[in-house]
């Protein structure tokens, strides 16, 4: 595309510098077709390139992130810079930005150290307040510098991996221990709900959940509240909270204790008892995708009659697309698409049905075979 210039338009003399002063000290990008749009059309877009110093760069705007990629130019470009006509440099590469998924899986790694220790172990003096306290800690904004994603991407992964902010800090909530206080948040449900318990979002009294958990438990209040936050919305004292979601997570807490396979139905009979009669009706297999995986059981006279139940978590998988689908093929040599797509997550940005495709299509054999479609890893070399 010519950009504007007031440059003469029949004669233009370019006046060089001497050699030893040129270097390429431009750098140039296209912009992705949306972001160009959006400055046509006068909208501000600002722009941040994200990285360590041994991380590949990613752009990233308010939403989105774009991989970077250095390409060469085959006619050199010259920057010129009115209203003089002289030489300002020689730009021979430039940058290119592809649409990608924003790099989130570190931030369960950086915060992994720091992590909440559970209600019995954070009360005063106890040893896993201690620890945390020792370990490093992040800020909101430490996390927007190292993480490399748009804010709308880091704000959609903190709430999935269910990370509060607490005395300034953000601090991650376990599985296995935010299901603990899930629990407890859920009894304080039926007890204080100002509506009927039927449905799936409760109003529910800030105040008194948090006093409850706060005089009962020694649950500081701006995490009992930050766990309201992940879990429905809050307007003044009134919680709208999410139910299915909470049992959703109680369920999550229970599937990674699993040790070793186990019994599907044994399973839900737990997560049933532990969702107790007021909210078990939320407590669904789907609600699971992508954190389990059901296996037949051994062929013996004493195995069980139904499938059993391993946790296999898709933030455990490298974000690496070979190495990620290398990995899902060492597990089962084959899989049914519907019971391997939610464990592609993160490889693709969500909802780019065409990345997603691509990716398909570059790993994986489609099979078809009488009793319906498989996918088999495609051999590549």
């Amino acid at each position: 595309m010519p950009a504007p210039s007031n440059l003469p338009s029949e004669r233009v003399t370019i006046r060089f510098p001497p050699v030893k002063d040129v270097e390429e000290s431009y750098q140039l990008l296209e912009l992705p077709p949306e972001v160009l749009a959006a400055v046509e059309g006068g909208a501000v877009v600002p722009l941040t390139i994200k990285g360590r110093p041994n991380d590949d760069a990613v752009l990233c705007t308010q939403d989105k992130t774009y991989t970077l990629r250095s390409v060469a130019i085959s006619n050199s470009l010259l920057v010129l810079r009115p209203p003089t006509s002289s030489f300002e440099t020689c730009a021979t590469r430039s940058w290119s930005a592809s649409p990608a998924a924003g790099r989130v899986e570190r931030v369960r790694a950086v915060l992994k150290e720091s992590a909440w220790t559970g209600i019995d172990k954070e009360r005063a003096g106890g040893e896993g307040r201690k620890k945390r306290k020792r370990a490093k800690r992040y800020t909101r904004a430490q996390l927007e510098s190292i993480i490399q994603a748009s804010e709308d991407e880091l704000s959609a992964a903190i709430k999935e991996n269910n990370i509060v902010e607490v005395d300034g800090d953000m601090l991650l909530l376990p599985e296995a221990e935010l299901g603990a206080l899930l629990a407890l948040v859920l009894a304080l449900i039926t007890v204080h709900a100002s509506s009927s318990l039927s449905g799936s979002s409760v109003p529910v009294s800030v105040c008194a959940v948090a006093e409850a958990l706060s005089e009962d438990h020694e649950v500081p209040s701006d995490l009992s509240r930050g766990v309201m936050g992940l879990f429905g919305t809050i307007d003044g004292d009134t919680w709208d909270a999410d139910v299915q979601a909470m049992v959703r997570e109680l369920g999550r807490g229970l599937l990674v204790q699993l040790e070793e396979p186990h019994p599907v139905d044994e399973f839900m009979i737990r997560w049933h008892q532990a969702s107790t009669d007021d909210w078990s009706q939320h407590a669904d297999i789907t609600l699971l995708k992508g954190e389990y995986l059901l296996t037949d059981p051994p062929p013996s006279t004493f195995a069980q009659a139904g499938p059993l139940l391993s946790y296999f978590p898709a933030h455990s998988l490298p974000a690496h697309p070979p190495t990620r689908f290398a990995d899902l093929f060492l597990t089962r040599p084959r899989w049914r698409p519907d019971d391997m797509a939610p464990f592609l997550r993160g490889l693709y940005r969500e909802g780019d049905s065409k990345a997603r495709d691509k990716l398909i299509a570059k790993f994986v054999r489609v099979v078809k075979e009488k009793d319906g479609s498989w996918w088999y890893p495609r051999r590549t070399g």
